[in-house]
């Protein structure tokens, strides 16, 4: 387990849920998080970290395409489908509790994550859209590249898809999708792996890169978010980036560290997959408890509650759900292994 990302992955999960708080508080005439206009770039970290990690887990390795889709399948699709199913029921029964912001609702987009322009009924799940876009592509280049060069060509190929993309849009809104720039942060992460793991910055170089980093998103949350030329990969993903290898490069150094809520923190990112599908369902069940209660006015109680009932119903989906599925298919990847090895050979 690399620490640092584990606990960038917490950081990614805690911001999409404040920013998504802050929408819920303008749903309800307070201003719960207004001054934080920044946590949608948590997404883009969580991109970034996609591409870092693809690398990590098939640089000492040998993997199959086939491999390689089947695993990151039975690592995702599960709880998704579990969220969207809970979802579907919803919608059956009151179609207004979805996607209430408007906009048609795709029941086959939702459990297939094929992009066709309409909501989907875990409407977090879009960013899955672009996670499965990037794993078909490092997962080809894997199969028809020596590995020293499957992430460059994987490289190549998303500048191209991105700049056709820019010179040439698309209407077809899953050619949008396939074109779209924000796949480059996925390459930011393959940049950051090749950078880290080929020259580890020193500690004089990774604390300025981090800083340098977090004060770039400062100045948006104080100014506005950036909106030139390819304004998500600029604003969002290159200040992304540089807390992703500054923080990663102190790795030795915050590995071996205590400090408050440590645990805490390590436990929110090995549950940030189930914080992140799941929060939507939580924030609207908390928000209408302190309707209820008449208390949904207080900025700073609908925040708090929110945020910590958020977290802790992740932390409970990832305990009970989420790791109990991946357990399951991990006996059953080793049970299968256990027969091949111990099958006798054809002469």
């Amino acid at each position: 387990m690399i620490v640092t990302v584990q606990l960038l992955r917490a950081i990614a999960a805690i911001m999409v849920v404040m920013y998504h708080i802050s929408i819920k508080g303008e749903q309800y005439f307070n201003h719960a998080l207004s001054w934080f206009d920044i946590g949608q770039y948590g997404v883009d970290l969580f991109f970034i970290i996609s591409g870092f990690i693809m690398c990590y887990t098939t640089a000492r390795r040998s993997v199959s395409f086939s491999g390689f889709m089947r695993d990151r399948i039975k690592r995702i699709i599960p709880l998704y489908w579990i969220m969207s199913t809970v979802a579907l029921g919803v919608y059956l029964i009151a179609p207004s509790m979805v996607n209430s912001s408007g906009g048609e609702t795709s029941i086959f987009s939702s459990y297939t994550l094929i992009p066709l322009g309409d909501k989907l009924l875990v409407q977090n799940g879009w960013t899955l859209s672009f996670e499965f876009i990037f794993y078909l592509i490092f997962a080809s280049c894997l199969g028809i590249a020596f590995k020293k060069n499957s992430a460059i060509l994987c490289t190549i190929i998303i500048t191209a898809l991105c700049l056709t993309g820019h010179y040439f849009p698309p209407e077809n809104p899953t050619l949008r999708f396939l074109t779209n720039v924000l796949l480059l942060e996925f390459v930011l992460g393959i940049a950051a792996f090749y950078l880290l793991t080929n020259k580890n910055p020193p500690l004089t170089l990774a604390i300025p890169i981090l800083i340098v980093g977090i004060a770039l998103l400062a100045i948006q949350n104080q100014y506005g978010a950036w909106h030139g030329f390819a304004g998500r990969l600029v604003g969002g993903g290159i200040p992304m980036f540089m807390v992703f290898v500054g923080l990663v490069g102190m790795e030795r150094y915050i590995a071996s560290a205590n400090f408050i809520f440590k645990r805490e923190l390590l436990l929110s990112g090995d549950a940030s997959y189930s914080i992140y599908l799941i929060h939507a369902f939580t924030l609207s069940a908390c928000a209408i408890i302190l309707r209820k209660l008449h208390l949904e006015q207080i900025s700073i109680l609908f925040s708090l509650f929110l945020l910590m009932s958020s977290i802790v119903a992740g932390i409970m989906a990832f305990l009970f759900v989420e790791r109990p599925v991946n357990n399951y298919f991990k006996r059953r990847k080793i049970h299968r292994l256990n027969i091949d090895s111990s099958a006798p050979s054809k002469s």
